[in-house]
């Protein structure tokens, strides 16, 4: 009778703490697994169907079990499991997964109409189109905020998308269509098109956060081009008209890295380097570092020491810790001060196990298109690797770390990036309230350089409109351009 007990006991136990099985028709494989806050049992997941899964967060959990998982594909879903008292807390949540709808329907929707478009006997009618032109001369973070942009103003207007002028993009990103504007750009000669934005000279800014962008105007137009180094589609985000959309589609403001995980993902090829490096140098906890000592107004320096500073506030506490810091800098003479300032910093930290790593890249060389350092593939790698980190020390300013930080499934976290700020003097106005050398950023999308301009040169009506997005202060403080 004790034994059979016993064995009752021990049933209702193991019960109560033991598996979170998601199920569903078919078997995918998962490509990206995050173990963090290890407090919880057991998790079991095998055969289960995540319908386009390729990133799995799981928090709160002591063992994971993996099988039968095959198909690697792309969604977003975040499995959380903790204890309370007797019993678990069992609850998923999926990310992104009506914008993956929407992103794979338009894919199919590109497909079929460019196969039309090619073939001869079908070019009654052509459709509207964004076209989006990269500014291939400036940083490699400029390139991309564009092309966010323009895909975001195609789903919302019901346009194609296309870009034009970034030569082989191809061999750095995955394609799921044809979106080379010099397929079809023959078609489109004697057709009539608008600029929604044309660098820092023109931005129809009233029109992005206030109106509809499917008026007769607008739509009286086959051809909307967006050229831009700019997050310039911010304010789309506190435009009454789409209000309902992001809701649905695009919740919690994180645009650039919604659309940048489906559209931007890296080559296979590059993908693999950033992967191998990732499973050799990076350890439980890893710290991001990106230099810029160049941006700089009016002899302002970068103090080095700072981001050794950040790191080691960020380490508080933390005892018996394996912690990798990344580092990538602008320039090789760059990357070793801020080598040798965090291993002056670490020599001795509580028993953690520091490790600093890099990528084995000459910075000196320069691009010759854009004269950035070192090469396009070099600069994904390290762009990628940074947006692996759990947290980010990057420079103010840079686009390059800002578009690490959003590049990521980790910028589902409520918080930013720590941001260095460039100082005239180290020592000097110390007691000035406005004396800011570092401060953390509580988002992860990208600067709007041209924010600034916006609030002090457009009407009334579009500044408030602009005001609405919970954002606006994040997009306007990032840097010092205007």
């Amino acid at each position: 009778m004790l034994k059979y007990m016993i064995y009752i006991l021990w049933i209702l136990i193991f019960s109560s703490l033991t598996f979170l099985i998601i199920t569903s028709n078919e078997s995918y494989s998962i490509n990206d697994l995050t173990i963090t806050e290890k407090t919880a049992n057991h998790i079991n997941i095998e055969n289960e169907n995540y319908a386009n899964v390729d990133y799995v967060n799981i928090e709160s959990v002591n063992d994971v079990k993996i099988e039968n998982l095959e198909k690697a594909t792309n969604h977003a879903f975040t499995v959380n499991v903790t204890l309370e008292n007797v019993g678990v807390k069992k609850y998923s949540e999926a990310k992104y997964s009506e914008f993956d709808i929407v992103y794979n329907e338009y894919v199919k929707k590109h497909n079929r109409i460019i196969a039309e478009l090619l073939n001869p006997s079908n070019l009654s009618e052509l459709p509207k189109v964004v076209v989006v032109i990269p500014d291939m001369k400036t940083g490699y973070g400029n390139r991309l905020p564009g092309i966010v942009c323009g895909f975001l103003y195609s789903l919302i207007t019901d346009r194609l998308f296309f870009i034009w002028g970034y030569n082989n993009f191809e061999d750095y990103y995955e394609k799921d269509f044809n979106h080379n504007w010099n397929i079809v750009i023959n078609l489109y000669k004697n057709t009539t098109y608008r600029y929604m934005h044309y660098l820092n000279q023109y931005n129809d800014f009233s029109l992005v956060a206030r109106e509809n962008l499917s008026n007769e105007d607008i739509s009286s137009h086959d051809i909307l081009y967006v050229y831009t180094w700019d997050y310039a589609c911010a304010p789309i985000t506190s435009n009454p008209y789409y209000k309902k959309w992001f809701d649905k589609i695009i919740p919690d403001y994180k645009v650039f890295t919604t659309i940048s995980l489906k559209l931007l993902r890296l080559h296979p090829n590059i993908n693999k380097q950033v992967e191998t490096f990732a499973e050799k140098n990076f350890s439980n906890y890893a710290i991001g570092i990106h230099l810029r000592e160049k941006k700089l107004l009016d002899d302002m320096i970068i103090p080095v020491e700072h981001y050794s500073e950040v790191v080691k506030m960020l380490t508080i506490g933390m005892k018996n810790v394996n912690i990798s810091i990344f580092v990538a800098a602008g320039s090789n003479n760059c990357r070793t001060k801020l080598i040798n300032s965090l291993r002056k910093a670490f020599n001795h930290h509580n028993n953690n196990s520091i490790n600093i790593v890099y990528t084995e890249e000459n910075m000196d060389l320069r691009n010759p298109v854009s004269l950035n350092p070192v090469s396009e593939v070099g600069a994904l790698i390290d762009m990628k690797l940074l947006s692996l980190c759990d947290d980010l020390v990057i420079t103010y300013s840079s686009s390059f770390g800002f578009i690490a930080a959003g590049w990521s499934q980790k910028a589902s976290r409520q918080r930013g990036p720590f941001v260095i700020m460039p100082v005239k003097d180290l020592d000097g106005d110390l007691w000035l309230v406005d004396k800011v050398w570092m401060w953390g950023a509580m988002s992860s999308e990208p600067c709007m350089y041209l924010s600034k301009q916006l609030i002090e040169n457009e009407d009334e009506e579009t500044v408030k409109a602009f005001k609405t997005n919970p954002l606006w202060m994040h997009f306007s403080q990032c840097h010092w351009y205007a």
